[in-house]
């Protein structure tokens, strides 16, 4: 399994990182073009000035299957998020990080020594989590990864509102696009995640991603190559606009695009009114009938049986996730293709 990094250059990567890091001047790294000078400490919306903040860098077993493995993804979970949304399972870092999970605050060097040390402990990718931020800090750091003797490849999990400037940088850069559709309308996006024109910014993004790596490809061992994922998390009273959503995958792109519907909505943090409960099994039935009367050739759904995707802890930072590796592994199998 072969990076796609690894095939550019290195002066080619620098020249990436270079030109990302430059956005940070008048920054427009995201959707929200906030034209602060993050160099000089400046910040936006995300809080965020040119330093990279971690929260977590840990071995993760609840991702689907292809990304999985025996060996789990490599996630390095990004501190703060250019979304607020209500129901965040991630809220202690991604809006709450200044007083409930202090952030490591890490070199470029120290970030770089961790994609490496993952690797060493048996990732099969590198998952940059919540990353639509601060791109420019995380090519930085790979490239000095690579010259450490990162090989793996790298996947790319957003919650989709990313710039179009800021992704193609990314072009040759990320094998795997995880991108989670969350909205089919962006007034629905401005209530519950208080953001402008979600829709319209992550459709866009997610066809630059689909156009960069194309569908996803599986190798023998069932791994993941290349390619992109996109999930879409279902919301009750059907918040999230599944119907539209799918179509706009099938219809716009392909049918052979993986969808991964996902079930695990819990009502955390500031959900309320209709957000305030779990989707049903009802629910949860109807959009797969939709994702198959629309003819999704790859299809990854979650049991409604078990927690394959249990709520984190990030004020635990060495491990977030409270089960344990062979627990996780176990709950991977609940997901079904």
């Amino acid at each position: 399994m072969s990076a796609r990094y690894l095939e550019l250059s290195r002066s080619e990567l620098e020249s990436r990182a270079n030109q990302a890091y430059e956005i940070y001047r008048d920054c427009r790294v995201c959707p929200h073009a906030c034209q602060v000078d993050r160099t000089q400490g400046q910040t936006g919306f995300c809080g965020q000035t040119d330093t990279l903040r971690v929260s977590s860098s840990v071995l993760h077993f609840g991702e689907e299957p292809p990304l999985v493995g025996t060996g789990g993804v490599g996630n390095l979970f990004i501190t703060a998020c250019n979304m607020r949304c209500d129901y965040c399972q991630n809220f202690q870092i991604s809006q709450q990080w200044e007083k409930e999970a202090p952030a490591i605050e890490r070199t470029y060097q120290s970030t770089a020594k961790q994609m490496v040390r993952l690797q060493e402990q048996g990732a099969h990718f590198i998952g940059w989590v919540s990353p639509s931020h601060v791109v420019p800090g995380l090519l930085k750091s790979l490239l000095l990864a690579r010259d450490m003797g990162l090989k793996i490849p790298i996947v790319y999990n957003s919650n989709a509102y990313d710039a179009l400037p800021t992704l193609k940088l990314l072009d040759g850069v990320v094998d795997i696009y995880l991108p989670d559709l969350k909205y089919a309308h962006s007034a629905t996006a401005k209530e519950v995640s208080h953001i402008q024109d979600y829709a319209e910014f992550s459709r866009q993004a997610v066809l630059e991603m689909y156009r960069q790596v194309g569908p996803l490809v599986l190798g023998e061992d069932g791994l993941a190559l290349h390619g992109l994922l996109v999930r879409h998390l279902l919301l009750p009273e059907d918040l999230a606009g599944t119907w539209e959503t799918l179509c706009f995958i099938a219809l716009e792109m392909s049918p052979s695009v993986s969808l991964s519907l996902m079930s695990q909505y819990r009502p955390v943090y500031k959900a309320r009114s209709t957000l305030n409960r779990e989707v049903t099994p009802t629910e949860y039935e109807r959009a797969i009938s939709m994702a198959q009367e629309l003819g999704f050739e790859n299809l990854y759904l979650q049991s409604m049986q078990t927690a394959v995707h249990n709520l984190p802890d990030f004020d635990n930072t060495e491990n977030p996730f409270p089960l344990d590796r062979a627990q996780n592994q176990e709950n991977t199998a609940a997901w079904q293709l």
